[in-house]
């Protein structure tokens, strides 16, 4: 079956709506914003142990907005359609796994990007890390739209996705946040695709120049990618043959 840009195109302005309506989507999308104003008012001209806390806002609001924007609304958008049995008829008209993935996200996608930029600038990091800092923050939203998708996509309804996907995005969450203070902690964060970012950015963001020395942070966030999208395609498939 090829792809048809018309069914991504019909499920894109469905979430279109979907978000203009829903208070606690559009909560969970201002939350980064605000908290990376008040930690920026409040820590902003301070250093940490010689690193200027402006990038530990920057990572801690962003790893924010990656669970709760990137992840869970995305969970949560496809457990609706399982819920109210919308999933199912979608799949009986023929929406493939990357049509389906396609245009539940790309809205959430937009949003998860701006928030991003818009934190960039609020905490004020330096406009000539902009270009980098989009490209690599694209690899692990898109990571993590992969697997808010795969939760919702294995929840049966709505409430279902805090209790299956809260733990899940809280080890992302909070791994990353406090893998400095042990070692166990940095061991297990070097296979997460936020850390790995967190690496890189800080790294650059101090001057470094990209090298062959991040190749093992690009190719943990590229697996992650991989293994979550083929994830999500075969939970897709497989709930479509048990109904």
């Amino acid at each position: 079956m090829e792809f048809s840009m018309r069914r991504v195109n019909a499920l894109f302005k469905k979430e279109v709506k979907y978000f203009g309506k829903n208070m606690n989507v559009l909560f969970m999308c201002m939350l980064p914003i605000v908290f990376s104003i008040i930690y920026s008012k409040i820590f902003g001209e301070n250093t940490i142990d010689g690193h200027l806390a402006k990038i530990d806002i920057l990572i801690m609001c962003m790893g924010m907005n990656l669970v709760m924007v990137s992840s869970f609304v995305v969970a949560m958008l496809i457990a609706e359609e399982k819920e109210k049995n919308t999933l199912r008829t979608l799949m009986l008209s023929g929406v493939s796994p990357l049509e389906f993935l396609a245009g539940k996200i790309i809205i959430t996608f937009l949003i998860s990007q701006i928030t991003n930029v818009a934190i960039f600038f609020i905490i004020g990091i330096s406009a000539q890390y902009l270009g980098i800092y989009i490209l690599l923050t694209t690899l692990v939203v898109f990571t993590m739209i992969e697997i808010g998708a795969l939760i919702g996509i294995i929840s049966p309804n709505q409430m279902s996705t805090g209790v299956i996907g809260m733990p899940v995005l809280m080890i992302l969450l909070m791994i990353p946040i406090f893998a400095r203070l042990n070692k166990t902690l940095t061991k297990i964060a070097e296979f997460l695709p936020n850390y790995n970012m967190n690496i890189m950015l800080e790294n650059i963001f101090k001057g470094e120049s990209i090298s062959l020395g991040y190749a093992y942070n690009i190719a943990v966030i590229l697996v992650w990618i991989i293994i979550a999208g083929v994830g999500f395609a075969y939970t897709y498939n497989k709930v479509g043959l048990d109904k």
